[in-house]
């Protein structure tokens, strides 16, 4: 989307995408996923907030990419990924935006409930104001189990209460304004501002991430908004964005795992580049 869509000063432009990621487990420390039955959902033609809710007309049948990836973690979160290195840049920005939901980026302990720390993300390296809290489950709780399947910390950690018995809840504000190694904002569409279109400026205010971990389920989201204009025009659009990622199922393997076709490595960061991958890896 770019102003030129935008015909009156109030228009609200309105897009969502929705797609299943699906991981396996490929060593202690890595997940080989992809994504599968993405689609682009129409907004609500009567919400009076989106402009285009009527007329909406999706611009991909494919906005995601389905080929294989790899999430590689370290003890505080995800160290890099793995993907193919004839990926458009674009698509690999929206990997990036998505599963950075999966990345804590700090060590979790009990010695610590709200602290500010440096954080990589896909807005880059900024400093992170921190909030855990711990909530415990009550009577009852292991009977809405599903299945035999727990979700527990790897490695358990001393001192730090166990998951089955109370749940993490983790929130984050960024300080947009102290990024030592800022990147520009990927918003989820082809435009490409890393090439320093210095007719496009963009400035986001606001980004907020909760995560939520219990002994059965996990979600995350990240609330972001900002603004962006262009010199030739005068108007100013302001930018929302929603990217949340809950935990479906947890089912048994059917195929093998795929392969990625010339593996390259990345960081989260927005419009990087790839990296050679060694023999030994």
């Amino acid at each position: 989307m770019s102003l030129a869509n935008i015909v009156h000063e109030n228009d609200n432009f309105c897009s969502m995408i929705a797609s299943e990621l699906k991981c396996r487990p490929k060593g202690s420390d890595s997940l080989s996923c992809r994504f599968a039955n993405g689609k682009i959902v129409r907004p609500d033609p009567d919400d009076t907030r989106c402009s285009n809710a009527r007329n909406f007309v999706p611009i991909s049948e494919k906005f995601v990419s389905e080929d294989p990836f790899e999430i590689r973690f370290n003890s505080k979160g995800i160290e890099n990924l793995v993907v193919s290195r004839s990926i458009a840049r674009w698509r690999l920005d929206m990997i990036r935006a998505i599963v950075g939901q999966l990345n804590i980026g700090f060590e979790v302990d009990n010695e610590r409930d709200r602290f500010v720390t440096m954080e990589n993300s896909s807005f880059g390296l900024c400093e992170v104001e921190v909030m855990m809290s711990r909530a415990g489950y009550g009577r009852g709780s292991d009977v809405e189990r599903q299945g035999h399947v727990e979700i527990v910390f790897e490695p358990e950690r001393p001192g730090l209460v166990p998951l089955s018995r109370a749940s993490l809840r983790i929130e984050k504000i960024r300080h947009t304004k102290m990024c030592p190694n800022k990147k520009i904002y990927f918003f989820g569409n082809h435009e490409d501002f890393s090439f320093g279109n210095k007719k496009t400026f963009m400035d986001m205010t606001t980004l907020i991430s909760q995560m939520h971990v219990s002994h059965k389920d996990m979600y995350s989201y990240t609330e972001s908004a900002g603004i962006m204009k262009t010199l030739s025009r005068p108007r100013t659009m302001r930018l929302y964005q929603k990217i949340s990622l809950s935990l479906k199922s947890i089912d048994p393997a059917r195929n093998s795992l795929p392969e990625i076709m010339e593996p390259a490595s990345t960081s989260l960061y927005a419009y990087t580049n790839l990296e050679q991958i060694s023999e030994e890896e």
